[in-house]
């Protein structure tokens, strides 16, 4: 009964097994297996790697920053804060 239930959702192996043989890939491995990548994914891969021996923050930049601060030296755009804090919804203008 549980055959009945299951058989729609079970994979048939030996189907699997002659279409391969029917393809072109009967020959088989017997010593190991293997897998290919796509050259897009072993180009993401690299690139993720490279994404987690970076920083997350800039401390240089975070430095020259808290410097031009403590100086008085740091005159941010007022227009663009005011335009970003807009597009963010925290900002509320009213005519």
């Amino acid at each position: 009964m549980i055959e009945k239930i299951l058989s729609p959702f079970v994979p048939d192996v030996a189907a699997k097994s002659k279409a391969k043989k029917a393809y072109g890939g009967g020959e088989t491995r017997s010593d190991s297996d293997g897998a290919e990548f796509s050259p897009f994914a072993v180009e993401l891969a690299r690139i993720s790697g490279e994404l987690k021996s970076t920083p997350d923050v800039r401390q240089d930049l975070v430095d020259d920053f808290k410097k031009k601060i403590e100086a008085g030296e740091y005159n941010p755009p007022l227009e663009k804060i005011a335009h970003n804090l807009f597009l963010a919804g925290i900002l509320n203008v009213q005519e």
